[in-house]
């Protein structure tokens, strides 16, 4: 009796340990599929969107008819597969933006797809050259973080700047990601801008269900060709081994004052300068409600005038210039009195926080 306990006893604890290591083995090989072979199967997939308000779904009347909430629905019926998603997203950010944020944002590894999502507030910072090395250090950083993810390339509806499209569309060919021009399906809908749109610019919940469908139709083609995810050759552009880092360390001011972490100017004329090396440079802001104007200039010249409004108060990261020539330059920060259309009110703030500038990798 005892001998034929310590049998069944044995072939159970057997059957648990062989239980383990199909489970186990389940575990390596989900580990080991793309995200095609992920959703066909069932399996769970994690997915990163970074972009600008088109990217976090701005204008959709409700929180579930932004396209990611719709596509889940989508992809959740056809195979039982769900998305856990990651939203790296600002309103009104550029791909230069969004670099820095992927930079500074931790656990963005182990993504099994991404979305980039550019363009549109691109074209108002920067020429098409530019955009084209920032969207493609963007793409490169992200993929160099997650080496197995495939990666799907969004031309946002409203682009109607065209070099900006193409550079979208070359970058993706390039690297075998996947692109997506939204102006087709917009256009062929057959439906009037302002029935897709909340503002003529960004899509309603009618508009995203095309941006849903669209991305859904492409996942299950690609599963059906059982296509390739995108890869990492060499550069287009001159991408250098560098990364985005924040400077905060002051040349020079005038009127302006140190207040917890940043530095406040109310008054036209009050400078803030900063020394730099290299050839990239942004800058770190406070943006709110009371937002004010500011002239920059790069070793003496003019080079923009950038804005600090927004409806509330938000961090930003904000493109200046890039294709300096190499070495030192001084970059000054200058009130004005000019204050955005939008600023209704009587005040005028400016909070800079610190400047943006490329920092060499260490190999």
């Amino acid at each position: 009796m005892k001998s034929t306990k310590i049998k069944i006893l044995s072939v159970m604890i057997l059957t648990v340990v062989i239980y383990i290591m199909i489970l186990q083995s389940e575990h390596y090989l989900s580990e080991d599929l793309n995200v095609y072979k992920k959703i066909e199967a069932g399996e769970p997939f994690n997915y990163l969107i970074i972009g600008d308000s088109i990217g976090r779904g701005s204008g959709a009347e409700r929180k579930e008819l932004r396209w990611f909430n719709q596509l889940e629905v989508q992809i959740k019926d056809y195979s039982g597969s769900r998305g856990r998603r990651h939203l790296v997203v600002q309103s009104g950010a550029t791909a230069f933006e969004g670099l820095y944020k992927m930079q500074s944002s931790p656990k963005l590894q182990n993504m099994d797809l991404i979305f980039i999502v550019f363009g549109e507030n691109d074209r108002k910072f920067m020429d098409p050259e530019e955009f084209t090395f920032f969207y493609e250090k963007l793409l490169r950083s992200a993929k160099e973080l997650n080496k197995g993810a495939e990666i799907i390339t969004i031309v946002e509806s409203p682009l109607k700047q065209e070099p900006f499209a193409d550079a979208i569309k070359r970058i993706s060919v390039h690297y075998g990601a996947k692109c997506l021009d939204m102006r087709i399906p917009f256009k062929e809908s057959g439906m009037l801008t302002e029935h897709l749109t909340s503002d003529m610019v960004h899509p309603n919940g009618n508009g995203y269900r095309l941006y849903a469908n669209s991305v859904f139709e492409l996942i299950k083609k690609n599963i059906r060709n059982e296509t390739d995810i995108a890869n990492y050759p060499k550069p287009i552009t001159k991408n250098d081994y560098f990364y985005l880092a924040e400077k905060a360390d002051v040349a020079d001011q005038k009127g302006f004052k140190s207040d917890i972490g940043s530095y406040v100017s109310r008054k036209p004329g009050d400078y803030l300068e900063y020394e730099f090396d290299g050839p990239i440079i942004g800058v770190n802001v406070i943006r709110s409600e009371i937002g004010g104007m500011m002239n920059v200039y790069i070793d003496g010249e003019f080079v923009r005038t950038l804005s600090t409004w927004w409806p509330f108060s938000r961090e930003r990261h904000l493109y200046i210039a890039s294709g300096l020539e190499d070495g030192h330059h001084l970059v000054r920060f200058e009130a004005t009195e000019d204050v955005s259309i939008r600023n209704t009110s009587h005040n005028s703030l400016l909070q800079i926080i610190s400047i943006i500038v490329a920092k060499e990798k260490e190999s």
